[in-house]
């Protein structure tokens, strides 16, 4: 009797990717925390509260097995302006994908997103995936993305900024904000708002 070897996943290591529409993000951050700051042209440190609360849910809610996260974005300024966020967000653990602001308008971001998402579910990069994002235009793209077989799960502000049907999309959806409250609880946290707060 031969023996034959299977491609197949184990239980006990789920590959996942994270794929954040990080402008979309750090506006609504910028809302729960009440500390102005532009999605656009964000501080240091308003990148680095937004990449600490997200890699805390991811390890909180995904475990080990991560293969990559991904910043989408719009910026303002010039390729100096886009090469500082790069670097910041790789510093933080994230793939920038990055788009030029044109007319005060943000273009580019949600298409590149997709096809992010779409082409590593096609090539079966990932078990689960993790949308961060809110916006109602990203429900085709769960629904196509779970035909390739991974699970979905989505994470965002439900207090305002999410669409109820992207909610439902997805195989899991995670409130950012519960209890009027940040769901991570963590000294590093709390001491890297207040340096926000500050700035």
């Amino acid at each position: 009797m031969g023996v034959t070897f299977s491609r197949g996943r184990t239980i006990n290591y789920m590959r996942w990717m994270a794929f954040v529409d990080g402008t979309n993000f750090l506006c609504h951050l910028s809302e729960e925390l009440s500390i102005p700051f532009k999605a656009e042209k964000p501080p240091p440190v308003s990148l680095k509260a937004a990449t600490t609360l997200i890699n805390h849910i991811c390890r909180d809610k995904l475990g080990p097995g991560k293969v990559r996260n991904y910043w989408f974005s719009s910026y303002q300024g010039n390729d100096e302006c886009r090469d500082k966020l790069a670097r910041e967000l790789r510093k933080n653990d994230f793939e920038p994908v990055l788009f030029q602001r044109r007319d005060g308008r943000e273009k580019g971001v949600d298409i590149a997103l997709a096809k992010e998402m779409l082409v590593n579910a096609f090539n079966q990069n990932f078990d689960i995936g993790i949308l961060i994002a809110g916006d109602e235009d990203y429900v085709g793209l769960v629904n196509e993305v779970k035909r390739y077989g991974p699970v979905i799960y989505g994470a965002f502000f439900s207090s305002h900024g999410l669409a109820e049907n992207l909610r439902i999309a997805c195989d899991k959806f995670f409130d950012i904000i519960k209890d009027n409250r940040i769901v991570i609880d963590s000294a590093d946290y709390k001491n890297i708002v207040e340096e926000l707060r500050k700035s």
